[in-house]
């Protein structure tokens, strides 16, 4: 069987860039989780860490269980599946042995690093990407769609999910 490439509508990465940016110039970590549809590669929501159960320093990056379960019940909620987990780094893409242990260990899941935080780039190929299946292993990276399609961008932590609106 054939995987097919997550797909992230362009509107998802410059969230994603811009957040990781934000955090990265005050030289913490940050990070993301990605939602499709069950069964579906392309990406519906971009779901940016908030600050409440949400622990970032240089070399840290943790989301706490009440985090994690207001955006699980939210995806569950809205018919969706967390699908991936974006997170950044100070200077180069690679899984840690944090990650390696600590990262969502589900079978299919993703896991992408974003490097140089404080300047990382703008297209999810260059991003390191990993697949979990018996263990974490590289994987294509996923393709950023062009402008005619968009993501919901949702800010979520253990205050629940918010969902950005678009600026008139």
């Amino acid at each position: 069987m054939t995987r097919q490439r997550l797909s992230i509508p362009a509107n998802a990465v410059e969230a994603i860039v811009e957040d990781v940016r934000r955090y990265g110039l005050h030289h913490v970590e940050t990070g993301a989780l990605l939602l499709t549809k069950p069964g579906e590669h392309v990406i519906l929501a971009a779901a940016l860490a908030g600050e409440a159960g949400i622990e970032r320093s240089e070399g840290l990056f943790i989301i706490t269980l009440p985090a994690f379960d207001a955006l699980f019940t939210y995806a569950e909620d809205h018919g969706l599946q967390v699908r991936a987990m974006v997170h950044s780094h100070p200077r180069e893409a690679f899984l840690s042995p944090t990650d390696r242990r600590y990262g969502l260990r589900m079978r299919g899941f993703l896991s992408a690093v974003v490097p140089t935080y404080a300047d990382p780039p703008v297209t999810p190929q260059a991003w390191g990407w990993w697949r979990y299946d018996d263990d974490w292993h590289p994987t294509e990276p996923a393709e950023a769609t062009g402008a005619d399609t968009s993501a919901q961008v949702l800010t979520f932590d253990a205050g629940g999910v918010r969902e950005h609106r678009l600026q008139p």
